[in-house]
């Protein structure tokens, strides 16, 4: 489990949002001082999973280092977010991140979300609109 208290760096994020009839993965992928953001669609076709792009962004690693942090993502590690009594639709999330010296976080949930998620997603969006 992570227990500090910043995220330095970061090597690969993905999260997997799985709903009744559409599964999208954002991943972003850091090097060399940047960041690659990438939305996929995950279609059922011919037998399997077939991950199409639908939109990609790059920015400075640093901007999502500072997003990661803003959002507390390193307190999201061990979240379980049990699907509330009586929802019966809605949105799986499962989020998995490589960061500092190779630790990981590992989130998920069904209908249930960590403190500021949704500000967490509002940011992914807005890079993936610029």
């Amino acid at each position: 489990m992570f227990n500090k208290e910043k995220i330095t760096s970061l090597k690969k994020l993905t999260l997997t949002l799985s709903g009744m009839r559409v599964t999208e993965e954002y991943e972003i992928i850091g090097a060399d001082g940047r960041a690659e953001l990438s939305l996929y669609t995950i279609i059922y076709s011919h037998g399997k999973d077939e991950r199409r792009l639908k939109k990609r962004a790059e920015t400075d690693i640093d901007e999502i280092i500072s997003i990661l942090n803003e959002c507390r993502v390193y307190k999201w590690d061990g979240f379980n977010g049990k699907n509330p009594p009586h929802v019966l639709d809605g949105t799986m999330f499962t989020l998995k991140a490589e960061i500092n010296n190779d630790e990981k976080i590992y989130a998920h949930g069904s209908n249930n979300y960590p403190k500021n998620y949704r500000e967490f997603m509002n940011h992914l969006y807005e890079l993936l609109n610029k």
